[in-house]
């Protein structure tokens, strides 16, 4: 494939495949273009950010452009780029979610918020890393557990439990039943209970067991 159209069709993939607002990751066109080499891909794509065709937001993130106007880069959510790369798939599954002092606050454990989110994710390949997109700062973790859409909840409940007096406000026994009310809507199985819990330390999993997270669990599952 010449280089030419080696550009063209990469440039129709973006526009047949991408809406406006919708973030666009180099690692996309690496997936898309196995046969392209990366650098010949980098190359391209640094050519249709000076015809205008595509801006960068962050290193390796892009967006479209509108034809008349460039596109600004606050129209495209940093919590759009998050959520596409880090907390669910292209079929829209979950693959990770919010922890930390954040996820405390949200369930109403704190008053406090950090100026850094905190994400457990599948898609991350080192055990912790330091992502910036903007000003925005965000600290990605893996996952103790293959995270999904039914035992996101236990983990980050779990999550909580396992630095509670770093998050929470309340003692524990104040704090569970917004714990357990949270962890209600969970659909999860006998045998991937015990796997997740089991992969908690052993004061968080006593924690767990003593607020009556198991009898929640046990009940949603009837």
């Amino acid at each position: 494939m010449a280089d030419l159209n080696k550009a063209k069709a990469i440039e129709k993939y973006i526009f047949q495949n991408y809406k406006l607002t919708q973030p666009i990751f180099l690692t996309d066109f690496y997936s898309e273009f196995p046969d392209i080499n990366q650098i010949t891909i980098r190359s391209i794509i640094r050519r249709l950010i000076e015809n205008e065709r595509i801006i960068k937001i962050s290193n390796g993130v892009f967006a479209r452009t509108k034809s008349t106007s460039s596109l600004s880069k606050t129209e495209v959510r940093m919590k759009s780029v998050i959520e596409q790369k880090y907390l669910s798939n292209d079929e829209g599954q979950v693959i990770g979610y919010l922890s930390g002092i954040n996820l405390a606050n949200k369930l109403g454990l704190t008053t406090q918020t950090a100026s850094v989110d905190l994400i457990i994710s599948n898609n991350v390949s080192a055990k912790k890393r330091e992502i910036m997109l903007k000003n925005n700062r965000y600290i990605v973790n893996s996952p103790r557990i293959a995270v999904n859409e039914r035992n996101y909840k236990l983990m980050q409940v779990l999550d909580i439990l396992t630095d509670f007096e770093k998050y929470s406000e309340y003692q524990l026994k104040y704090a569970a039943p917004k714990l357990l009310n949270y962890l209600k809507s969970s659909k999860i199985n006998e045998t991937e209970l015990d796997d997740i819990v089991s992969a908690y330390p052993l004061v968080t999993q006593v924690k767990f067991y003593k607020m009556g997270g198991l009898n929640v669990l046990a009940q949603e599952q009837k």
